[in-house]
């Protein structure tokens, strides 16, 4: 949770105190600190789905160097190591494998030498030979990381070689950059107040980098438009990542990992208890989201379409902008904002996932409550998506280190050079991002391309249409029963929601006794898991539905029609796919995270 990395100074307080103590008499607290906990470790992933990735990666670097100053201040720097879950996308996490880290961006031939010529002065040509893809995923920054999943995937089938220099550079980058860490808090220990000053500021600079606070205030705009697309309001109940719940509930299982988040209910007497089980689902914008990072990622990216790595960010864009002062939001972006956010990786995933048309999206709208503003949230965002594109992709040429204004004309890449580029370039600074023809790409390009380079763009521009055809699949199978549950529980959030606003907030529900439950939602309590948050959810809104009528046979339309909504989802949820269905649905999940090259 966002709240627990904000306050990690608070929770090393209370270990210290425990090791003050309970160490023992000839021991030092230090020592003793250091013997109860090793190592701080931040699940970067579920974090990005609480904050977005952006603020969730900013987030760990402040957590750092809260970690790292605490430890100087208490002497026990070097005692504490400080990881970062690792190996995922950069959706997740960022600490992918890049197999174009480091590589030329533009490819050196002679018909390119004259495309250069004819297009370009002579020091931009110059600049074309040592423009290089900066470092990306697992070979950037120097933190402690673990080496699992869609990362480990990748290396099992890396040349001896690359795997050995993967390691080699891991390695010396995370050695230099732990005694530059213990070097600072070497000196903030042993100098004078100023000096002291001086190396707390060292460390800052090695954990969280140059601090800019326009960069905080946009962080802050997109936390809000990430958690109100995804959430929605507290008045609003739920928001779409409901779909993506209910999606991660029927996807096939892979793994032995849960899909869900477990939680443990916190009231002792059962009417509290009911009121718990309620309060840890509704409304999402109190508790975020109710999948685990993978099966929330894959659920909303790949099968709805709304790429969760630039939710909220266009729309916190125009938000942001619209307080700078005229005519300054262009270089406030340019110079400010965009240096900080993975340009490359946010084009590339924008490509792949968005379903521009939104048709499964759109689908889905009537499922919920009219007026709900976490859709009214989306459109901005998909609004301002084509007005700000082009800044970001002057941001990706321009951090390989060439003069954008050389490359572009009136914010769109000179489309002649266009075969210059590498293939995966050449799709990202197109003039149209989300174009998936060859011809249209080629349309505007003078004189003939190499084979192998038509070959692979031709291969990259089909990737999106063939994750749209085996999305189309999946919605075909899953698409009614989706659509469903979450009308039904929207419908039901709603009424809760607003049976709990007219009851005193100190006042527990009194238990209905000898309710008599439908045979289906009977079944599903008994047949789902103890800890499933839905059962719990199911059961206690029975309940406490059930606590209103106070025994009375007549019963209010308004909660026969909630309690029919119960009883729908739980009919649903009982259902099971036939595995004929269940296959394909399993073969199409298989094959879009092949494509976009994110299994594992």
């Amino acid at each position: 949770e966002a709240s627990s990395v904000k306050n990690i100074g608070a929770y090393l307080d209370q270990v210290w105190d425990y090791a003050t103590q309970s160490r023992q008499t000839a021991q030092s607290p230090q020592h003793r600190f250091a013997e109860i906990i090793a190592e701080v470790f931040i699940a970067g992933s579920d974090l990005s789905q609480q904050v977005s990735q952006a603020a969730a990666a900013y987030l760990y670097q402040k957590a750092k160097y809260d970690v790292q100053s605490w430890l100087v201040e208490h002497g026990a720097a070097g005692a504490v190591r400080v990881k970062m879950g690792s190996g995922e996308p950069m959706q997740r996490q960022g600490g992918y494998y890049s197999r174009v880290a480091g590589v030329h961006a533009f490819q050196n031939s002679p018909e390119n030498t004259q495309r250069f010529s004819e297009r370009l002065l002579a020091a931009a040509r110059k600049s074309t030979a040592y423009a290089v893809t900066p470092l990306q995923g697992v070979f950037l920054g120097s933190e402690l990381k673990t080496f699992q999943s869609n990362l480990s995937e990748h290396l099992r089938f890396l040349p001896v070689k690359d795997f050995a220099g993967l390691l080699h550079h891991v390695h010396e980058s995370q050695a230099i950059h732990r005694e530059d860490l213990n070097r600072a808090a070497e000196m903030a220990v042993e100098s004078r107040l100023v000096a002291r000053s001086r190396s707390l500021y060292e460390l800052e600079r090695l954990t969280i980098g140059t601090h800019e606070a326009l960069y905080e205030q946009f962080l802050d705009e997109l936390t809000d438009s990430f958690r109100q697309i995804l959430y929605g309001r507290e008045e609003d109940v739920v928001g779409i990542h409901l779909i993506s719940y209910f999606i991660g509930r029927s996807i096939p299982q892979l793994r032995d990992r849960p899909t869900s988040r477990r939680t443990l209910g916190t009231g002792v007497e059962r009417g509290q208890r009911i009121l718990a089980n309620i309060a840890e689902i509704i409304p999402l914008s109190k508790h975020g989201s109710l999948l685990r990072a993978i099966t929330h990622n894959q659920s909303q990216a790949a099968i709805l379409g709304v790429n969760q790595l630039t939710t909220g960010l266009f729309r916190a864009t125009e938000r942001f902008v619209q307080k700078a002062a005229e005519g300054e939001h262009r270089r406030i972006i340019a110079e400010r904002l965009l240096p900080h956010l993975p340009v490359y990786e946010i084009l590339s995933t924008l490509r792949l996932y968005q379903d521009r048309k939104g048709d499964f999206l759109r689908a889905l709208e009537p499922a919920f409550p009219a007026g709900n503003s976490a859709f009214v949230a989306l459109r901005e965002d998909n609004d301002a998506l084509q007005r700000y594109l082009p800044l970001f992709q002057q941001e990706l040429l321009r951090c390989h280190g060439v003069n954008v204004n050389e490359f572009f004309t009136d914010g769109v890449f000179i489309q002649d050079l266009l075969p210059t580029l590498r293939p995966d370039l050449a799709v990202l600074l197109q003039k149209d991002l989300f174009n998936t023809d060859l011809d249209a790409l080629l349309a505007n390009v003078s004189g003939g391309v190499a084979d192998e380079w038509r070959t692979e763009v031709k291969r990259l521009l089909h990737m999106p249409e063939q994750i749209h055809y085996w999305r189309s699949v999946i919605w075909g199978v899953i698409g009614d029963s989706i659509f469903q549950r979450v009308q039904s529980f929207a419908e039901l959030a709603t009424a809760l929601r607003a049976y709990a606003l007219t009851r005193a907030p100190s006042a527990a529900p009194a238990p209905s006794r000898g309710a008599r439950l439908s045979p289906a939602l009977a079944g599903f309590l008994r047949s789902a898991r103890a800890d499933d948050e839905m059962r719990g959810f199911l059961s206690s809104a029975i309940e406490y539905l059930g606590s209103f009528t106070g025994g009375n046979l007549e019963m209010p339309v308004s909660i026969i029609r909630a309690m029919h909504n119960a009883e729908r989802i739980a009919l649903i949820e009982e259902s099971a796919l036939p595995p004929g269905k269940l296959n394909l649905f399993r073969h199409c999940v298989l094959q879009i995270a092949r494509l976009a090259g994110e299994n594992g």
